[in-house]
């Protein structure tokens, strides 16, 4: 496993691996950042914020799609702030924006997740192109990682806390979901399902911060395969360069840097990546 950046993430979220430019991007979510670089981490390029971003998608047009902690932003292909949008279907008193990913159609879905990190009040919602923006489900404590099969039939979504990893049934069509139900739980020795991936042959990569794994999961949500990683914290995984079978993945500092906690100094909050054989499916594009 390679590690591609010096510099260190607070908490790096949100990989994407961008084809047109041939260049991944990723969140720190504590240094209010998008970043980027080439595959081999060269060419770095950092967009400072004023805000807290939970995740982003790229856009059709280009550009990004981030959700903040309160609200939407669409950026313009140059970083210039197009439009804003502060939907009063999410309750920004209780809840905030954390991760999301764009379907296959367009659209953008995004998680939320407990202000205070103790009840179960995050909802899921879907962002359709012109920004509408309708709650889908609710209920998560701390909402994470997004992922959809290669049929487009079954919606994967992580919830940290609990640690469970949820399946939909999903129309691509309406981009609605129903039938809503545990996929996969996670022992305390196997971490909390954070960032997740899918790769051609359907099966589900989960990043599990607190184990140092990445966990792959067959479609009947059994454990296929365990991928070591040099942190006890990994928090995301995105599937990268021309033929997807680079799995990149971002990791976070830990708050208690202890021998207990497993922190590795210099190395916690970097950005790695390892080839694997079998290649994820593309990123999808936000429409609006």
């Amino acid at each position: 496993m390679q590690r591609i950046t010096s510099d260190v993430d607070e908490l790096g979220e949100c990989p994407t691996w961008e084809p047109r430019d041939q260049r991944f991007y990723w969140l720190d979510v504590v240094g209010k950042t998008l970043q980027s670089c080439r595959p081999d981490g060269s060419d770095r390029t950092s967009r400072k914020f004023d805000d807290y971003p939970g995740s982003f998608a790229p856009r059709i047009g280009g550009g990004h799609l981030v959700a903040f902690r309160k609200g939407l932003v669409l950026l313009s292909p140059d970083g210039a702030e197009e439009r804003r949008v502060e939907p009063s279907v999410v309750d920004f008193a209780k809840e905030r924006f954390n991760d999301g990913k764009a379907d296959s159609r367009g659209r953008f879905f995004v998680g939320a997740m407990d202000r205070r990190l103790k009840n179960p009040v995050g909802g899921l919602f879907r962002v359709d192109p012109d920004l509408t923006v309708t709650k889908i489900s609710d209920g998560y404590g701390i909402s994470n990682g997004i992922a959809w099969s290669p049929d487009d039939a079954t919606m994967y979504h992580c919830d940290s806390d609990p640690p469970h990893v949820y399946a939909y049934d999903f129309d691509v069509e309406t981009g609605a979901v129903a039938n809503r139900r545990i996929f996969a739980t996670f022992t305390e020795a196997q971490g909390h399902p954070d960032g997740c991936a899918m790769d051609s042959e359907g099966f589900l990569w989960v990043a599990a911060p607190g184990s140092g794994c990445i966990r792959r999961l067959d479609p009947e949500g059994r454990e296929a395969e365990i991928l070591e990683t040099p942190v006890r914290f990994p928090s995301s995984i995105a599937f990268g360069d021309d033929d997807l079978k680079t799995l990149y993945i971002t990791t976070l500092q830990p708050h208690e840097k202890t021998p207990e906690g497993g922190a590795s100094p210099g190395v916690d909050g970097c950005v790695f990546k390892t080839r694997v054989d079998v290649a994820g499916l593309p990123v999808g594009l936000f429409k609006g």
